[in-house]
């Protein structure tokens, strides 16, 4: 009836019709809650499921909350929650007791097939599940939903929501399905959503990690963005090491031993290859995720993992070009690089770290590396950090800002190039990526990258989102972005929403200010 709508909108909700296209229309309403409605009735049509809830997410905002009422319960809640819900209810876990299911983590189970699995206060009470009643069964299923959201809290608080929902998906067909469609089918989405940079540890434990957002984002850059450093002829393919970054692992410290040895080692570009970030040029293993994963080794190849690495290697040097290419990869990879890359110099007889491969390495090397004339290390310096700003901020803003003649102060990694006596950026530490000055920020602001327009207000040491008026929105979390007040180049800073997000939300940080006139 008419009254109910104008009771909706006076409470300031809205319903949204969930539908078999999955085509969520545009929502010019400013509301405070949207319901997405009928959900339960497309909930096993996976892709009809996820195609709803993406697209509800995306029309509504990150300013509103999105609510999926009738789906939620143990095991599904974090794949929700990682799907964009905001608010869910407790309608399932009545349906579920009343059919006397038990909601767990790990999936749902009838009393009947329950056993004594269960040490929650309210099985306690009972040596036989099939005694408990309806209120028993929805006491039970209530605290594990409470339970869940106390875990995906923690998770979320630790930027490891994926690491939850891989292992709620790993035994679960019906969810594995709605979590692979996600990662294949809607990218864009969950990227927009992850930030460059984590201090966590990304464990990729599973095959779906290849799919991390974070992941598939730097093997991108690599491929479309990042630009090898120009002094370099010789490419060197070299195997990864449990340890990261890899340079303080034993095996990768032998490496650059032998490699030291053949003289003129600035003509030489170290590349890794791995899973699964397929290649990783050396200058860029410093960066999250290359520099911050763990993967378990156990010496085998899976299909997908190889065709990924032959796809990156076969994109990769179409746009970088060496002289010559040697592969110091045990025997299955350089077969595989072979394979992309036609004839290449194979070192590594057996073991890559065994005394015969080593020094196969130093003599074939020192033999490449004759015919160049000597390139000086204050010369690689400038490349490597050109390099790393290419895969930051794209080729041509790198080109700008660091350019041919530029000084390089400090000691590797922590680095400051200057132009003409005036610092332009350094390079990080800590993030593995250049951060800019004020005379750096001018450089991005030229090139209408990363750019955050403000209202004219005074700024002390954040920006905060009601005050931004406009954002690229190709920024992402933790990215270095520039400010513009009054149409004028104003500051410098990191962001710490996304570019849709700052213009959405109206509370929260929205940049961490360096540098301000």
């Amino acid at each position: 009836p008419p009254s109910f709508h104008r009771l909706i909108e006076e409470r300031d909700l809205c319903i949204i019709p969930s539908n078999l296209e999955g085509d969520i229309p545009d929502i010019r309403l400013r509301r405070r809650i949207f319901i997405l409605a009928n959900l339960v009735s497309i909930y096993e049509r996976s892709r009809i499921f996820v195609k709803n809830l993406v697209e509800a997410r995306e029309r509504v905002g990150y300013n509103s909350i999105l609510y999926a009422p009738g789906v939620a319960d143990a095991k599904n809640l974090s794949l929700l929650i990682y799907l964009g819900v905001d608010l869910v209810d407790s309608t399932k876990a009545f349906v579920s007791a009343r059919k006397g299911i038990l909601f767990f983590p790990e999936g749902n189970v009838s009393v009947e097939d329950a056993g004594k699995i269960c040490s929650c206060p309210i099985c306690e009470k009972f040596e036989d599940p099939e005694d408990m009643g309806f209120e028993d069964i929805l006491l039970h299923n209530l605290l594990m939903l409470r339970r869940e959201m106390d875990r995906i809290r923690f998770f979320i608080s630790k930027g490891r929501l994926r690491e939850l929902v891989e292992t709620r998906v790993s035994n679960s067909p019906e969810l594995l399905e709605k979590f692979r469609i996600l990662n294949d089918e809607f990218y864009g989405f969950l990227e927009e959503r992850t930030p460059i940079i984590k201090k966590e540890r990304l464990m990729a434990c599973l095959r779906e990690s290849l799919d991390y957002p974070e992941i598939k984002r730097f093997r991108k850059r690599v491929i479309e963005w990042y630009e090898k450093p120009r002094c370099t002829k010789i490419l060197v393919l070299l195997p990864c090491s449990a340890k990261k970054p890899y340079s303080q692992s034993k095996s990768h410290r032998m490496f650059k031993s032998s490699i030291k040895g053949c003289g003129n080692t600035n003509v030489i570009h170290e590349m890794i290859v791995t899973s699964p970030l397929g290649i990783v040029p050396r200058e860029l293993e410093m960066i999250y995720p290359a520099n911050l994963y763990d993967i378990p080794v156990t010496g085998r190849w899976f299909g997908d993992e190889l065709e990924m690495i032959k796809d990156m290697l076969a994109r990769y040097i179409k746009r970088n070009r060496y002289d010559m290419i040697l592969s110091h990869l045990p025997d299955d990879l350089s077969a595989l690089v072979e394979e992309v890359l036609g004839e290449v110099v194979v070192t590594c007889k057996g073991n890559p770290t065994s005394r015969e491969s080593l020094e196969n390495l130093r003599r074939n090397l020192k033999e490449m590396v004759s015919g160049y004339e000597h390139v000086s290390r204050e010369e690689r310096l400038i490349d490597d950090l050109r390099s790393i700003s290419s895969y930051q901020f794209g080729r041509e803003v790198a080109e700008k800002l660091i350019m041919d003649g530029c000084e390089v102060k400090g000691k590797y990694p922590s680095l400051r190039v200057f132009w003409k006596g005036k610092q332009i950026c350094s390079l990080s530490k800590e993030r593995g990526l250049i951060s800019l000055s004020l005379e750096g920020g001018r450089i991005l602001f030229s090139e209408n990258r990363n750019i955050v327009e403000i209202e004219d207000v005074d700024i002390k040491g954040s920006v905060l989102a009601p005050c931004v008026k406009r954002a690229d929105p190709c920024i992402r979390i933790e990215d270095e972005v520039v400010i513009k007040r009054e149409g004028r180049f104003y500051g410098v800073g990191i962001a710490r929403m996304n570019g849709r997000e700052m213009v959405d939300l109206e509370y929260g940080e929205a940049v961490r200010l360096r540098h301000h006139l």
